[in-house]
């Protein structure tokens, strides 16, 4: 394999189609937002990418076989309103020439082959060293028309001053590029690997924009084991450091946002 590959479903026509994009990253927040919403609303995989830039690695699965490393196409169709495609997946490319090749490629094939309108990236906003006890929503986006229909969905803009690293970032740039408008949408993260409060509220945010209505009992769980958790690490770290308190960390710089 030389170049990414798109294997998908032929024949496939869509009304209008926006995309969602969570693939790992900062605090998993995108990739559990996808993850939901393809569980929960029963999404049907219509595409699967392969790629020499993601990691040269396979999955052993339990039945004994083995599986490559992908990015796999969702979507959910509804009757009378804008089709949803969820991309979601096992990595991101891990070199800087992969990340612009692969997310370049995704964008067009959305555009090309899906007749796609739209993009939401989904990724995580990371304040060092801070605990978030109420998860904000910051955004970027293709445009100042865009911008303004989110801020009245209390989307923070321009109040994250870094750089939006990966998928979350390029692939808006390409949508640019490509004709479309799109926006990244960041849930306020902590130090966490997997961060379900941030993904929640992008997730609340994003299904009211899109009229969804969706359970989100087992992301709550998630959100109460992780807490518990963290009162775990709080015991045994007690005596030699302190965590930060939630809302002392507000002032603190955002690391990176993926």
């Amino acid at each position: 394999m030389e170049k990414t590959v798109i294997k998908y479903k032929k024949g496939l026509k869509l009304n209008k189609p926006v995309l969602i994009v969570g693939l790992p990253g900062i605090g998993n927040v995108g990739k559990l937002v996808a993850e939901h919403l393809i569980k929960e609303l029963k999404a049907e995989r219509i595409a699967t990418v392969y790629s020499p830039h993601f990691p040269h690695e396979v999955f052993m699965m339990k039945n004994g076989c083995i599986r490559m490393v992908s990015n796999r196409f969702y979507l959910i169709r509804r009757k009378g309103k804008q089709d949803i495609v969820v991309l979601t997946g096992d990595a991101q490319a891990v070199t800087p020439e992969g990340q612009y090749e692969v997310n370049h490629k995704l964008v067009r094939f959305f555009k090309e082959k899906l007749n796609g309108s739209f993009i939401y990236t989904i990724g995580g906003y990371n304040v060092s060293g801070s605990v978030v006890a109420t998860p904000r929503v910051f955004g970027n986006a293709t445009s100042k028309d865009t911008i303004k229909k989110f801020e009245k969905d209390n989307v923070l803009f321009g109040k994250a001053h870094t750089v939006i690293i990966g998928a979350a970032g390029l692939m808006l740039s390409f949508a640019k590029m490509e004709g479309m408008e799109g926006v990244c949408l960041m849930g306020e993260s902590t130090f966490f690997d997997m961060d379900p409060a941030a993904a929640k509220a992008v997730l609340e945010m994003l299904t009211k924009r899109l009229g969804i209505k969706i359970d989100t009992t087992n992301m709550d769980a998630m959100i109460k084991k992780t807490a518990k958790a963290l009162k775990e690490l709080e015991k045994q770290l007690s005596g030699t450091m302190q965590l930060p308190v939630p809302g002392e960390g507000d002032n603190l710089k955002p690391s990176y946002i993926r």
